[in-house]
């Protein structure tokens, strides 16, 4: 196995419960079904960059391409890809993180793995842009319950991946601080 240094990109649709208690279950499922099916085509006709791999979380998409591989601007990426699903009513939240991210050539990823009664879907080894991508969505959401409204829906970038873009924020902006990573607000 290998460390290696990655960017991740994750796009969470926040009002997937809403959009699912709303109305009928056929709704919902073809409303998901429009959510992944721009994700997928987005994807696919302009992809963030070579050796980009995703994983569909169900509620999220999780891209992540090592450092160097990106062939478009990162930020602007994901400001697409949260315009194209803010015209049919998608609230998201499009996070840039950085970090190590271990590589194994001799098992790749995805696998499947049968474990007596259960299966075993293994979608990375161990990934810190992952993890501070899955710590910034947990903030936007917030907790209601608890009276932490989150962040809300907007685009975050990671401090460390505005750095390693080699790109500098345009005024100071206002740090927001989840699980020990440091994001800051480029835009609703």
């Amino acid at each position: 196995m290998i460390d290696q240094n990655a960017f991740g990109l994750l796009i969470s649709y926040l009002n997937i419960e809403d959009d699912e208690y709303a109305g009928e279950r056929a709704d919902f499922v073809q409303r998901y079904a429009d959510f992944k099916q721009r994700l997928c085509e987005r994807l696919t006709t302009e992809p963030p960059g070579a050796g980009a791999r995703a994983i569909e979380l169900g509620h999220a998409f999780y891209v992540e391409l090592a450092d160097g591989d990106h062939e478009r601007d990162l930020i602007a990426w994901l400001r697409q890809t949260r315009a194209a699903l803010t015209e049919p009513g998608f609230l998201t939240a499009g996070i840039l993180a950085y970090g190590g991210s271990w590589q194994d050539d001799a098992e790749p990823y995805p696998s499947v793995t049968e474990l007596g009664g259960s299966t075993l879907v293994r979608a990375s080894a161990p990934s810190e842009p992952l993890r501070r991508a899955l710590l910034a969505e947990a903030a936007a959401r917030g907790d209601e319950d608890a009276g932490a409204p989150g962040w809300g829906p907007g685009l975050y970038l990671d401090v460390e991946a505005v750095d390693a873009l080699g790109r500098k924020p345009k005024n100071q902006p206002t740090v927001l601080k989840s699980g020990g990573a440091e994001f800051f607000r480029a835009g609703s």
